[in-house]
């Protein structure tokens, strides 16, 4: 291989507008006057690929229930305008813009919408890779958002985008580029597949270890104890009930709901044995096992467990892998009770054996957490290092101080700092200083950032399966969408809608009553194209942030938690009004930081569900793993 510094000696770096590396920048087509989408009277045979149809690895993702299906006759009218071949790169105009997707197949059977730019590179100037690395850079993402135009949807203009510039340096150094960024992202892959593979194995000798059917043939091999019991849940453990912490003095001991920690430290604890944490109502599957102090809130139960017969690790173990929902009363919100759960019949081998299987598992959770590598912290790590060399091989700075040639030659000479950085990364050296974002990141209210607006009406009654208008319900936001909605799951007809408060594109949906404190405040962004609507219950917040950084923020940040916690009001019903919503202060980095959060964040976040997809149990280390790198990221220094 040519060693890289004797390829760059000399090298000259020009920097060409975006229009004269293209052959052409075409768009797709809107299907409102030229075909219909899903159009079951036809034979949909064909893809109509949007934003959401990108995925985190810059391909085209073909989702079966979420991308829309077209006839060949509408991808072949789409065609005549896109002109879409293998090698072209998607660029978002409208949205989430600037995110960007290649085209590595024949597009035979998909084509593109009207809020796609399709960017046909020169090859004789420009490698497509190159240049999608390059577009995504911060370099590039920072200036192309301060081009961006329209307050309720921000948008790049074809003529705005085609006058960006880009640094072109020889073919050569392009693909070597290309060469060193694409070993990182197979390395990243290659991390991920273990790590499932690993969450496979841990389930499958989970599962296998308690069920009935093993744990019998086990028990009958050994000297005592042949009979496996089946008990009543309880004949071995008590349900204890959660209370109120808002009259308790401030303390160390974590407050727990449903959802886990509360970000909330009392003086008093509920229990300080060890426990299993069982949620009332709410995410029932969200178990967890204690052994330190804690309080307990009235959405979640903690049990008081005869050790003399039941070994409460062992318990842990088994209601993760019990699927609680079975025992759900509620269709709507799930939610457990204590008679429930306390009819619950379980096998209960002997203690003996207990201690055996807890061993086992323990033996693979700390598998699991070990930080050696091939885990979610070793792959955060890698996937920093791969951005920041990316950034230091896409920021090409002049070696002298001719402004002359910066504004009108646009060529200059790689320093030898360039060829220091290609060496080190050639070589993938481990420690990297990562990208320092806490002095850029200011401290803002939400109502100096945005604007609130209020729901109203739209009860139950008013869903119709033959609407045309998506409708968030506020309830929903609790049990059926997670941080980002596209299509929501109700919906009303237009007469209706006429009277709605509307929800666009980048909005957030934010619950304003609940139950408990816990879901106060959850919050869904809107990431669909068609305009939607929203009752009451709910506010809309309007705003010029980056949509998914904030979803991000209102459901994970500790700090707004503590914020709105304080702020809520009520007793049976949990209230917090705009007014106070708009009191509550955040991190707000600048836009390409805000963007740079949220892939990391989405690649955890699809990482996690990548692991559950066509697996029958949730994986609690792995959401624990992500919830602490999620508040890594959002926790900045004053």
């Amino acid at each position: 291989m040519t060693n890289i510094l004797e390829l760059l000696k000399h090298e000259k770096v020009e920097w060409k507008k975006l229009k004269n590396i293209l052959i052409s920048i075409n768009t797709g087509l809107n299907p409102r006057k030229n075909f219909v989408l899903n159009d079951k009277s036809e034979v949909l045979t064909s893809w109509y690929i949007t934003t959401k149809d990108y995925s985190q690895n810059e391909k085209i993702e073909f989702l079966e229930n979420k991308t829309a299906r077209i006839s060949e006759e509408a991808r072949k009218k789409i065609n005549q305008r896109s002109r879409l071949e293998k090698g072209d790169l998607l660029f978002s105009a409208v949205g989430t813009v600037g995110k960007i997707a290649l085209v590595d197949i024949e597009p035979s059977n998909f084509d593109v919408n009207e809020s796609t730019f399709i960017l046909k590179p020169d090859y004789s100037i420009v490698n497509n890779r190159y240049l999608m690395y390059y577009l995504r850079g911060s370099v590039f993402q920072d200036k192309l958002h301060s081009k961006l135009r329209g307050s309720t949807l921000s948008g790049i203009r074809k003529g705005d985008l085609e006058c960006m510039e880009i640094p072109i340096p020889s073919l050569e150094t392009q693909e070597k580029i290309v060469e060193i960024l694409d070993k990182f992202t197979n390395y990243v892959k290659k991390l991920q597949s273990e790590l499932q593979s690993r969450n496979k194995q841990y389930e499958y000798y989970r599962d296998m270890l308690l069920s009935e059917d093993y744990l019998n043939k086990v028990t009958k091999k050994m000297e005592e104890d042949r009979i496996l019991k089946i008990v009543q849940l309880d004949e071995v453990i008590k349900i204890k009930n959660g209370k109120d912490w808002k009259e308790l003095e401030e303390g160390d001991i974590p407050v727990y709901g449903s959802g886990g920690e509360m970000g909330v430290y009392v003086s008093k604890y509920a229990y300080d044995k060890p426990t299993v944490l069982i949620p009332r109502k709410g995410s029932i599957k969200n178990v967890f096992y204690m052994e330190t102090p804690f309080w307990n809130v009235d959405t979640i139960f903690y049990t008081e467990i005869d050790e003399s017969k039941l070994i409460p690790k062992y318990f842990y173990y088994f209601i993760e892998y019990f699927d609680l929902s079975k025992l759900s009363e509620n269709s709507t919100r799930p939610s457990l009770t204590q008679s429930t759960l306390n009819g619950l019949k379980f096998p209960l081998p002997s203690l003996s054996l207990q201690n055996k299987i807890v061993k086992i598992l323990d033996k693979f959770q700390v598998m699991l957490a070990d930080t050696k590598g091939l885990l979610p912290e070793e792959i955060a790590q890698r996937q920093k290092q791969y951005e920041y060399y990316r950034e230091k091989l896409l920021t090409f700075e002049i070696d002298c101080d001719s402004t002359h040639a910066r504004t009108h030659a646009r060529t200059l000479i790689l320093s030898n700092h360039y060829y220091e950085i290609l060496h080190e990364v050639a070589r993938f050296i481990h420690k990297v200083t990562g990208i320092d974002i806490d002095d850029k990141v200011e401290k803002k209210m939400l109502k100096d950032i945005g604007e609130f607006i209020n729901g109203s009406g739209m009860p139950k009654t008013t869903f119709d399966e033959k609407g045309e208008v998506g409708a968030i319900h506020y309830g929903h936001i609790y049990t059926n969408y997670n941080l980002f909605v596209i299509s929501p799951i109700v919906k009303v007809n237009k007469e209706i809608s006429e009277r709605l408060k509307k929800v666009n594109y980048g909005d957030i949906v934010i619950a304003k009553t609940s139950e408990n404190i816990e879901d106060i405040m959850k919050s869904v962004a809107y990431l669909g194209e068609e305009e939607a609507v929203v009752g009451g219950h709910a506010a809309v917040y309007k705003h010029k942030q980056n949509p998914k950084y904030l979803s991000y923020i209102f459901n994970g940040s500790i700090e707004l938690i503590k914020q709105k916690n304080r702020l809520a009001r009520g007793v049976k019903v949990i209230e917090i009004s705009s007014t106070e919503m708009g009191k509550i202060v955040i991190p707000l980095p600048p836009l390409h930081v805000q963007q740079h959060i949220v892939s990391i964040l989405d690649k955890f976040d699809t990482l996690v569900n990548d692991i559950k997809e066509g697996l029958p149990k949730e994986i609690e280390q792995r959401q624990k793993q992500y919830e602490y790198w999620r508040e890594k990221l959002l926790i900045f220094n004053r």
